[in-house]
């Protein structure tokens, strides 16, 4: 129990260690820059290692296949070469003598044949520096050699593997001498032109160290297809078998591979004219030993970055908290009620801007601390005040009450009917409660003005009125129709002699609510329509104007909506209000007035 105890007080240290929250910034810093650091260099340093040493193995296959290519031709060159040139004894007449001869050794025509061929052959390994000894046998086991140095085997050896080639060239196996001299016997067998007949056979011994190449730091070896090695770097493998490491390997007739149990790289080649393997190998450590040198020198660089890295850490984790932390000594002398403080940090980096939003904030509060004190002393008078302005709607509904009455006494129904309608319009108007109304609210308003202003006109003025009932409980902003309507009998109907006429309509469909408001006055001109939606007719207007009412809606509701004035001069105007459309009841009738 005790030690799941410690393995979960474990666990909660090692969560805290993630939780960065926790600690000061210089110690957030000094935790993340080394860590990041160190983890950026020895990703990057891996990286960089086995790319090295990926392209660095690519780079070696290349070359070495190239180099085993080089030498697979230069040697097939040379063996082509040759074989050409054996073909100066097939033509040759002392050559075609001896081979034709009757077998009698002592003979002086013999003996001094013998000689003549023994000095061409001697000519013609002068020429021919790859070769150690040049024979030539006849089919009575004479033979004409350029030294008289025994034979590893017999006679019959020879012509019997001279005979499997049936004319061409035959390779056979890697011969030691006592001399210690290492030769490759070549063999061809000399038919008679006329007949096809063996007249004889031609041996050459090929020394063994033109296929060796000082270039390498490896070992070259070249093998058979039976895998016996015709010439090595290393004398005692001549002659033997080769064991391979990865025979799968040979299945091409070039490629790479390496032996890791013993540590080899390996490549090979396979000549298309002899079908030889040119075979190199060489220690892995050798191949790589470039890269060693390349990934010590990375390492020692990256260690000292690292170093570097966690000492300008440091020096950045404290040029960073130092002014935090005097941020922070500053913001506590404001808890002391201390409203004097201001920063001084000077720089070009965030926390510059944020002494200066500081500062800018600071200087806004004691601004307002200082507003707010006017404001209380101004607290009391502006309470009065409110009062009185309380007092003087009352005046003037007493006022128009009494009319009412003085109406009523002398039965004058025309100023009973204004001072009721006035008063109801001062209510709606003066009340301040609520911004929006209903179209019905709206309606009921203006049907009030509408009817004081017929009495004024009398027969000169006639109002039309048509609203379906499902718009009536539509939302409207308070003061929207009313203003509207004034503007046209006060303006659209001066200095016009015939009666003024005004139609409000109203019509919806699932997105808008259209009301038209359209009379015949006077019209105006679009420079005057262009005024009327402008900041500049709020100058003009003493009242509730267009633009204001414009205004109000676009505020309330959105771009879309608003006033769309349409007038031309002489033959009337009609404004369009448009709304959004919102469900009404269904049960309020339509109101025609």
């Amino acid at each position: 129990m005790n030690t799941l105890s410690r393995l979960i007080q474990h666990s909660h240290l090692g969560f805290r260690w993630f939780q960065l929250k926790n600690y000061k910034i210089e110690n957030k810093l000094l935790l993340t820059y080394p860590l990041l650091i160190i983890v950026s260099i020895t990703v990057v340093s891996t990286f960089a290692i086995y790319f090295s040493m990926y392209l660095f193995q690519g780079k070696s296959k290349d070359n070495f296949q190239n180099v085993l290519k080089q030498i697979s031709y230069n040697m097939d060159m040379q063996l082509k070469q040759q074989d050409l040139d054996t073909y100066l004894f097939i033509q040759d007449l002392e050559v075609k003598r001896f081979f034709n001869s009757n077998g009698i050794a002592d003979s002086p025509e013999s003996v001094q044949l013998k000689i003549d061929l023994r000095n061409l052959l001697t000519n013609y390994l002068l020429s021919h520096s790859n070769i150690e000894r040049i024979v030539l046998i006849n089919n009575h086991d004479e033979i004409v050699s350029n030294t008289d140095e025994p034979f590893p085997l017999s006679l019959a050896e020879y012509r019997q593997t001279a005979a499997r080639g049936d004319g061409k060239m035959v390779w056979m196996k890697t011969q030691i001498w006592p001399d210690d001299k290492v030769v490759i016997p070549v063999l061809r067998q000399i038919n008679d032109l006329s007949t096809l007949k063996s007249n004889g056979v031609l041996l050459l011994f090929v020394k063994e160290k033109i296929f060796r190449n000082s270039d390498f730091k490896g070992d070259l070896r070249v093998l058979e297809q039976d895998n016996y090695i015709i010439s090595s770097n290393h004398a005692d493998q001549i002659g033997s078998s080769y064991t391979l490491p990865n025979v799968s390997a040979f299945l091409s007739d070039t490629g790479s591979f390496i032996d890791k149990a013993d540590g080899m790289f390996f490549s090979y080649y396979k000549s298309e004219y002899t079908h030889w393997t040119y075979l190199f190998s060489i220690p892995t450590k050798e191949l790589y030993s470039g890269i060693e040198v390349v990934r010590n020198w990375v390492i020692v660089v990256a260690i000292l970055f690292t170093v570097v890295g966690i000492l300008l850490a440091k020096v950045i984790a404290s040029n960073i908290s130092k002014p935090l932390i005097q941020i922070i000594r500053e913001m506590r002398n404001i808890e002391a009620n201390d409203l004097s403080v201001n920063l001084n940090y000077n720089g070009n980096d965030e926390l510059t801007s944020l002494a200066t939003t500081f500062n800018n904030m600071m200087n806004r509060i004691r601004q307002l601390i200082e507003r707010d004190s006017q404001l209380q002393r101004l607290k009391y008078e502006l309470e009065m005040r409110a009062l009185q302005a309380e007092i003087n709607p009352h005046f003037l509904y007493n006022t128009l009450e009494a009319i009412n009455w003085i109406g009523r006494i002398h039965k004058v129904n025309e100023i009973c009917d204004i001072t009721t309608m006035l008063a109801d319009i001062m209510r709606y108007s003066i009340n301040r409660s609520k911004d929006i109304v209903t179209i019905q609210e709206e309606y009921e308003h203006t049907k009030k003005y509408v009817g004081i202003q017929q009495i004024r006109y009398t027969d000169n003025l006639r109002v039309f009125m048509d609203i379906p009932k499902e718009l009536l409980h539509a939302r409207i902003p308070k003061l929207t129709l009313q203003p509207l309507v004034e503007n046209a009998i006060l303006h659209g109907f001066e200095n016009k002699l015939e009666a003024g006429r005004i139609r409000i309509l109203g019509f919806a469909n699932q997105e808008f609510i259209k009301i038209t408001i359209e009379d015949n006055g006077c019209g105006m001109t679009p420079e005057k329509v262009h005024t009327l939606l402008s900041p500049q007719e709020l100058r003009m207007h003493t009242g509730i104007g267009f633009f204001n009412v414009h205004q109000r809606i676009r505020l309330l509701f959105g771009e879309p909506y608003g006033l769309d004035i349409r007038s031309e001069l002489g033959r009337g105007t009609m404004i369009i209000i448009t709304l959004p459309y919102h469900e009404v009841n269904d049960h309020v009738q339509s109101i025609n007035y």
